[in-house]
């Protein structure tokens, strides 16, 4: 028997949406590998964005802490960024040892074509809804996504609780 809980079905609309929404940026075969932009490139791109409107100065521990990463990830992540052109570096204001993050030119205009093609991507979805339900809709869409960045999940269990299910599984 499925599940149909609200909850259920938001869940398994989350997972679909998630992987319809890297798509277009994720290669999908050896020759797609030297696309111009890699979904990591928007992630960091994206990132360094929101983290400039609130931070006096963008670090790579920032855009870890922004993309919930660890730091070597982070690092490796913005190096890649770095070399495709979307990321600068400069010399740090506050601390000669870290350095600042902004955003290139080309990383900037990067991010105004994917945010104006997903944005469009999405008018399209909704072009034959009527004008309440679209406004309903993002409305809880909105209160949704608060909800769950003011909070996360807790996983602190998952591990155990998947080891345990995979020792029942092959036990007898």
């Amino acid at each position: 028997m499925r599940d149909v809980t609200p909850g259920a079905v938001i869940d398994v609309a989350l997972f679909r949406l998630r992987r319809i929404w890297a798509r277009p940026l994720r290669p999908r075969k050896a020759a797609d590998q030297q696309r111009a932009v890699q979904m990591s490139n928007v992630m960091v791109v994206h990132a360094i964005h929101k983290l400039d409107l609130d931070l006096p100065e963008v670090t790579v521990g920032a855009v870890a802490e922004q993309l919930d990463v660890d730091p070597s990830t982070a690092s490796r992540l913005v190096n890649d960024a770095v070399g495709a052109g979307f990321v600068e570096r400069e010399e740090s204001e506050f601390d000669a040892r870290r350095a600042r993050l902004r955003l290139s030119p080309r990383g900037r205009r990067v991010r105004e074509v994917v945010v104006a093609s997903r944005r469009a991507y999405v008018d399209s979805l909704i072009a034959d809804w009527d004008e309440a339900d679209r406004e309903v809709f993002a409305r809880l869409l909105t209160r949704f996504a608060e909800a769950s960045v003011a909070h996360p999940p807790d996983l602190s269990h998952l591990d155990r609780r998947i080891a345990e299910a995979i020792a029942e599984t092959t036990v007898g």
